[in-house]
């Protein structure tokens, strides 16, 4: 992306002008890499405090002389593009950022450490297309962000453009459950969708069957951390896959926590995820390195200090 750092006062007074417009000239930017923090590669300075704020209290304002970085990416689509829904996700922007597209305002970012989604599927067009990202360091979500951590700024995860078939799978949530007496498993799938949803689980013997209701199998092999068995599922309507386990956990009339019948001591971390170069932007293989690490000292619990990690930890792991 190209991006531009400087102070906007008074952000969201429109002071200075969003430099989201589709002609406006970014041929004298600096080229920042995304994801990042702009404070890592020489524009302002990182903070670091505990409970302490660095910035005067008085929420949900903040200062109007606040650090702020415009970045600007052109992307093609191709010419046949028909305007099918689609999807522009955020991973990850510090603090908060108000969205553009093709000139027209998306939304506004809040909430660093949590997926942002908008609908932009009636807004693409074929050919060239201009995303402007606005990101101020401070925001009225900074006084939730008041932990033990450094304060670093910028588009630091992933952004994705992820083109949607019509009648595809908005959301689905997989309840699996697991009876560690009879070693019998219990499937119910709750999908998001337009269409009939069919379901395929070839190792479970499930062929193009209706994914409403629930499924009873009289064998399962349980998902454990020591032995993280998983089965594939195939969810269609324009086709998705995805892996299911099978487990169960409760907490029994002692007070015993019990994972698919067996006694679990926890053994637990704290896990920052952070990097002593790259901050908060963590490459996948860092991600496993970190799984990696803890199996290899019998950790099996984590405490994400202090808020939410990345998606992509679940599938590292």
């Amino acid at each position: 992306m190209s991006a531009r750092y400087f102070e906007d006062y008074a952000p969201g007074h429109g002071c200075a002008a969003p430099r989201a417009v589709l002609d406006s000239d970014d041929s004298s930017w600096d080229a920042l890499r995304v994801p990042s923090h702009w404070q890592l590669h020489g524009y302002g300075r990182p903070i670091y405090l505990n409970i302490a704020y660095p910035i005067p209290l008085d929420p949900p304002f903040v200062p109007d002389e606040n650090e702020t970085g415009d970045y600007r990416r052109t992307f093609d689509l191709p010419a046949d593009w028909t305007g099918a829904p689609a999807v522009l996700r955020f991973e990850g922007v510090d603090s908060c950022a108000p969205v553009w597209l093709n000139g027209r305002r998306l939304g506004v970012t809040y909430g660093s450490r949590l997926p942002t989604e908008f609908d932009v599927g009636e807004l693409l067009r074929p050919g060239r297309n201009v995303l402007a990202v606005r990101v101020h360091q401070f925001s009225a979500g900074t006084y939730l962000e008041d932990q033990d951590t450094w304060r670093l700024s910028g588009i630091f995860r992933d952004v994705s453009l992820l083109a949607r078939p019509a009648g595809g799978i908005r959301d689905v949530f997989v309840h699996a459950d697991y009876d560690a007496d009879t070693g019998a498993g219990r499937l119910r799938v709750v999908t998001d969708a337009h269409a009939p949803v069919r379901i395929d689980i070839p190792a479970l013997g499930i062929h193009d069957q209706s994914a409403d209701g629930e499924f009873a199998f009289s064998s399962v092999r349980p998902w454990s951390a020591e032995d993280p068995q998983l089965y594939e599922a195939y969810l269609a309507t324009a086709g998705e896959r995805i892996r299911i386990g099978f487990r169960s956990i409760a907490v029994d009339e002692a007070g015993v926590l019990r994972v698919n019948g067996r006694r679990v001591v926890l053994r637990g971390v704290n896990r920052h995820e952070f990097d002593p170069d790259h901050g908060r932007t963590l490459s996948l293989e860092v991600m496993r390195r970190d799984v990696e690490l803890m199996k290899q000292h019998n950790i099996n619990a984590v405490r994400t200090a202090h808020s939410s990690g990345h998606v992509r930890v679940g599938p590292a792991a």
